[in-house]
């Protein structure tokens, strides 16, 4: 109960951030550029800071364990989610399949996610996340991409992955991923930051929350109201939110994985739609609008079913 009132807490303060950015957004406080300028700096400064001071700690055959358990979860987490959305939204139309498998296959798992795992678990907690949402950043680039842009077939019928460069060289040089490798090396060899880059990079680190939910406030404040509530986006928040992350917390309880590692793989898999389900929707001409939706409604919701979520640890 303790928890589950912490957890609850913690989302209605990020709500209250959500919409003092929907507002700064509305009044024109923050304009498209400044969102942009804000969205660059959380994904190139901040949130890697975030994961750099989540590895400043002994490398242990535990810490080494869970890591790899955690990453390997992750592939299995995400190899799900492309098959339940072929079967749960294949009745949906053309225009909105894409939309919704997308939304599945990427969770907001970092502008969220992170905060969320970091308050509950800690530094600890981070590092893990941070190993899980490797393969979600590969799903998003390769098979999310396909989603909008088409897949290939080859001679079998059979559905080909589209590893092309540029989505190589997205995975390899995107910042999350570089300070996950370099907060390893400094784990692993125990190198001492000098005191003055250490608080900064720690200071960088607790901007997290505050301008991550500003962030998603900007963005949902170009919803309009009568396009969001709707059978079909209250159908996928549902499995967004609550049938997925249950269905995984299940199936770890039954192998008997680590506590810790159940709770941050049923939290990232509970998180709302990610963010750039909307920005592929409206780049490839899908329902950028409907996207949108899913991502507001999922969001508001996720304040209600992520303590419910974390009052099963």
């Amino acid at each position: 109960m303790k928890l589950f009132l912490q957890m609850l807490n913690l989302q209605l303060s990020m709500l209250i951030l959500i919409i003092i950015g929907i507002i700064s957004r509305r009044h024109r406080v923050i304009n498209v550029s400044a969102q942009k300028g804000l969205s660059n700096l959380l994904i190139y400064l901040i949130l890697p800071c975030n994961i750099i001071v989540s590895f400043q700690g002994k490398l242990t055959p535990d810490l080494i364990k869970n890591s790899l358990t955690a990453f390997c979860i992750s592939i299995v987490v995400q190899i799900i989610s492309i098959f339940l959305g072929k079967l749960l939204f294949r009745r949906f139309s053309d225009k909105m399949q894409p939309v919704m498998n997308y939304g599945l296959i990427c969770s907001n798992s970092s502008f969220i996610g992170l905060p969320v795992v970091n308050n509950i678990f800690n530094s600890t907690g981070v590092l893990y996340a941070s190993i899980f949402q490797i393969p979600i950043r590969i799903t998003m680039w390769t098979s999310g991409l396909t989603q909008f842009t088409g897949r290939k077939v080859d001679e079998n019928g059979k559905e080909q992955l589209a590893f092309t460069k540029q989505t190589i060289k997205n995975l390899i040089f995107h910042p999350c991923i570089i300070a996950v490798f370099l907060g390893l090396l400094i784990m692993a060899f125990s190198i001492k930051l000098p005191d003055s880059i250490n608080r900064s990079i720690t200071f960088m680190s607790q901007c997290t929350i505050p301008i991550s939910m500003i962030i998603i406030g900007c963005i949902l404040s170009a919803c309009k109201i009568s396009q969001i509530f709707d059978k079909a986006t209250f159908y996928f928040t549902f499995i967004r939110l609550i049938a997925f992350p249950l269905l995984v917390f299940v199936l770890l309880k039954l192998l008997k994985i680590d506590p810790l590692i159940i709770g941050i793989s049923t939290l990232l898999t509970g998180m709302p739609a990610g963010t750039t389900t909307a920005i592929l929707a409206d780049k490839y001409e899908c329902d950028a609008a409907f996207a949108s939706a899913i991502i507001f409604i999922s969001t508001i919701f996720s304040i209600v079913t992520v303590p419910i979520l974390c009052a099963l640890f």
